[in-house]
């Protein structure tokens, strides 16, 4: 009796995985003007903004006190007032968390490209 010869030829998978990495972006421009650590563009622009409000602010107190002098007929004593105003200002406190905005974060890129060739068993009996 023979005994039957087999014969197994066998090709493997063939599979190439190459990736492109994720690329991350974060802005966190707005978080650092929120505690003036901001840009100069930013810092400039926001300090003239601030400029403005108490050059407008100083205006409209030296006019109120002017109107307070001129009707200086009313009685009271509205220089003793002033003085006492501008010796002492009053001052509101707060405290507050910073930033306030979270940062923007972006993700581009991060693929994974899988390339495979199909292996293949031949079996010869």
């Amino acid at each position: 009796m023979q005994i039957p010869r087999i014969q197994i030829h066998q090709e493997f998978v063939r599979v190439k995985l190459s990736q492109e990495h994720v690329k991350v972006r974060i802005n966190q421009d707005r978080c650092w003007e929120e505690v003036n650590l901001g840009s100069t563009d930013y810092l400039v622009r926001s300090s003239a903004q601030r400029g403005y409000e108490q050059v407008l602010r100083y205006i409209q107190k030296t006019a109120e006190n002017g109107n307070r002098l001129a009707r200086i007929e009313d009685g009271g004593e509205p220089i003793i007032d002033i003085c006492i105003e501008e010796a002492f200002p009053e001052y509101d406190y707060n405290v507050d968390i910073i930033p306030k905005s979270r940062p923007q974060i972006y993700f581009e890129g991060g693929k994974v490209y899988i390339d495979f060739e199909m292996g293949k068993v031949d079996v010869r009996v």
